[in-house]
């Protein structure tokens, strides 16, 4: 698969009964914009595992497949145990959306798999 294939495929993860997809991509990102208003300090919320970020980014992958719900939605359905299993969730699909870069040139290229 190619970098554009990956990034086309998201991670998937259950919230309450249903399965959602977590995919890092302009959806996300404009409903992510939308609670933050800054793109940049969403970011930097989730580096940290503020729980108000995880909260916003589940948010956001669920609200791109479920318009009806809203974020106190989300937040009710979540839980603190479910912080540790959704930061792997967020790492791995943070891994999928962001291009490997090579270290000699400093370019971004397409990440290739088996």
């Amino acid at each position: 698969m190619k970098g554009k294939e990956l990034k086309d495929k998201g991670i998937k993860f259950t919230l309450g009964e249903k399965e959602y997809e977590l995919k890092f991509n302009l959806n996300t990102f404009c409903e992510l914009e939308d609670i933050y208003g800054d793109l940049n300090k969403a970011f930097d919320d989730l580096q940290r595992m503020r729980i108000k970020a995880v909260r916003a980014l589940v948010y956001s992958a669920v609200k791109v497949e479920d318009e009806s719900v809203t974020l106190k939605d989300v937040g009710s359905m979540l839980g603190l145990d479910d912080l540790e299993r959704l930061g792997t969730v967020i790492n791995e699909a943070l891994s999928i959306a962001m291009p490997e870069v090579d270290e000699t040139s400093g370019e971004a290229k397409a990440t290739q798999v088996p």
